[in-house]
């Protein structure tokens, strides 16, 4: 392989190295997160204005406590496997397309509230899980784990 294909892998982590952001991949002005919103609300969403690119309300439950949710800015998207956890476990070496994948990959994003995504951090199953849904929880992380083929 000549040096000009390959590509330079970063040696430490940085939320960047899986993009900058929720992709839009389809051009519809709704990203990652609000694509997210409008499949996992129970009911159709309303939109904060008429260019529906951004969600406002809706009925999410949420996979960390059973509790509704309403109003999408009470929401953060969850990484279930974190970024910095992939990252020293094998994505440091994938390319930037795959981690940005990653990132953006409906099985391993989910709508939680904010203060419980920011007490689970980076941390795996093994430092951190929900108040409800345990179980549900760690196979959904290790579904993500053998998709990507993480250690």
């Amino acid at each position: 392989m000549s040096s000009k294909s390959k590509e330079l892998l970063p040696s430490v982590y940085d939320r960047d190295h899986f993009g900058y952001g929720w992709n839009d991949d389809d051009k519809d002005c709704q990203n990652t997160r609000h694509e997210l919103l409008i499949s996992s609300s129970t009911i159709p969403v309303t939109f904060k204005d008429s260019k529906k690119c951004k969600v406002a309300r809706g009925r999410w439950i949420s996979m960390f406590t059973g509790d509704i949710i309403t109003d999408a800015s009470k929401l953060q998207i969850d990484h279930v496997v974190p970024l910095k956890w992939a990252w020293i476990h094998g994505a440091n070496s994938w390319t930037r397309a795959k981690r940005v994948e990653f990132a953006n990959d409906p099985i391993n994003i989910i709508a939680v509230e904010g203060v419980l995504n920011g007490s689970k951090s980076d941390r795996g199953p093994d430092e951190w899980l929900p108040p409800k849904n345990q179980e549900q929880y760690k196979a959904r992380f290790q579904r993500v784990v053998l998709k990507y083929g993480l250690k």
